[in-house]
């Protein structure tokens, strides 16, 4: 395939370092950030604009498969997927940050929303309110470090970080029988790995442990991490920062009438804007990474804190007073997965980064457009794709079933019911297969179930 980038800032060397390996990458780029990075990928380098028609003409966007706008600018890349259906046939995905054009443009579905083809724009990605949503989901479960659903919500999945003390840890998968029915463990996360681990696989402290199961039955498990754990004190959640993913997360906790909303920002203008929007959170004009501020407001009093400004520096320095200052669970936006790592060593649990779930999100959908992505799991080294069985399908028991390495049907959905399925369970036609596997393992998966 041919595709074609626009950009202007960091996101787009992620892109074409994945996609450049199998593919012919095009780059529109303006200005000088990145620009000796793109310069050492294989991939063809064009100075410009992508709103110029003729630099888009030098850049073969006529014979496009993909045009992926991902500039800094929301209307670069509006105007960028709007000038590339003049020119051709490509397929169109649109990275915006600011809420108005998704109103415009942007209808929900999944992890990427459909966008407006008629206005040549074929989808779009909005990294704020992929984390804003995230986020807000894993403040609903305590002690978790992640969480999702999916399956119309039948089916869920959750992450923990396991510690010392646990029942699980130093025993083998094959002898552990404290879990709930239905709910099995389908990724292991240690240091820079992941694997899907075996019944001789054996759990260790700092593991970060990926559960699928059945909704009810994850309750349970929650209820289980909850006692052994312990539970977050407190209904506050403390947000530093009220930029779009600030705001968009403070308007979702609302609709919660027993979470209290602190929100630190330190922009006057910014705080007024968005006190005028919140209802029920209290706005602080202030320094996040003030500790008489946070010590004055009684910040040790909240379940949670959530640092989401725009600079990474600023969020671990006010998620380190948090820790300090007693908070049980905090949350921190990060933006490459380097100072992920780095937060994760320092001792943060939940360090997030809303540029990564968009591009994991963008890249599967470039390579396995026949595939949905459920969810990814271990810093984008796992994914949870879901394969319809066709009619045509031949039944087959599960434990009969070759898969690709690293590679496990972790559910099903049969005629609307969620099951977690055995190795007697036999495959038929128009299940819907939930497997976890690496996203290069996805095509193989695919294959190897459908021939």
């Amino acid at each position: 395939m041919h595709i074609v980038l626009i950009s202007s800032g960091q996101i787009a060397i992620q892109f074409a370092q994945e996609l450049s390996v199998d593919h012919d990458v095009t780059i529109v780029h303006a200005g000088q950030e990145g620009r000796s990075e793109l310069d050492r990928i294989d991939c063809e380098l064009i100075e410009g604009q992508g709103v110029d028609i003729e630099v888009m003409k030098r850049a073969h966007v006529p014979k496009a498969d993909y045009v992926i706008a991902c500039a800094r600018s929301d209307e670069v890349n509006l105007l960028a997927c709007m000038t590339a259906r003049q020119l051709g046939k490509a397929h169109t995905i649109c990275f915006v940050a600011k809420e108005e054009y998704v109103r415009t443009f942007g209808a929900y579905e999944g992890t990427t929303m459909q966008g407006a083809p008629q206005f040549g724009i074929d989808r779009i990605v909005w990294p704020a309110r992929m984390l804003a949503s995230r986020i807000e989901r894993i403040l609903a479960v305590p002690g978790a470090t992640d969480v999702g659903r999916f399956a119309r919500g039948k089916l869920a999945f959750l992450e923990y970080k396991l510690t010392e003390g646990l029942p699980l840890i130093g025993r083998p998968l094959m002898e552990i029988h404290s879990l709930p029915a239905q709910v099995l463990i389908v990724g292991v996360s240690r240091g820079d790995t992941w694997f899907v681990p075996r019944g001789q696989s054996v759990l260790e402290v700092g593991d970060r442990i990926h559960f699928i199961g059945r909704s009810e039955s994850m309750h349970k498990l929650s209820a289980w991490f909850t006692e052994h754990l312990g539970t977050e004190g407190g209904s506050d959640v403390v947000i530093v920062g009220g930029g779009t993913v600030g705001l968009r997360l403070a308007r979702s906790l609302e609709r919660n009438p027993n979470v209290q909303i602190k929100m630190i920002e330190n922009n006057m203008e910014r705080c007024a804007e968005v006190a005028q929007v919140l209802d029920r959170t209290l706005v602080l004009r202030g320094d996040g990474c003030d500790l008489d501020l946070l010590e004055s407001e009684q910040v040790w009093r909240a379940r949670a804190l959530v640092a989401v400004t725009d600079s990474d520096e600023k969020n671990l320095l006010a998620s380190l007073l948090g820790r300090q200052l007693g908070i049980d669970k905090i949350i921190t936006r990060v933006s490459t997965a380097a100072n992920r790592r780095v937060f994760e060593r320092v001792g943060i649990d939940v360090p997030l980064s809303a540029r990564a779930a968009a591009t994991d999100a963008v890249l599967h959908l470039v390579r396995h457009e026949e595939v949905d992505l459920m969810a990814t799991l271990g810093d984008g080294q796992g994914d949870v794709v879901e394969i319809l069985l066709p009619d045509a399908f031949t039944p087959i028991p599960l434990k009969e079933l070759v898969l690709p390495p690293d590679a496990i049907i972790a559910a099903l959905d049969r005629k609307g019911e969620a099951l977690v399925p055995s190795g007697a369970t036999l495959l038929g036609p128009g299940d819907r297969a939930y497997v976890v596997c690496r996203p290069e393992r996805v095509t193989e998966v695919r294959e190897a179930m459908l021939g």
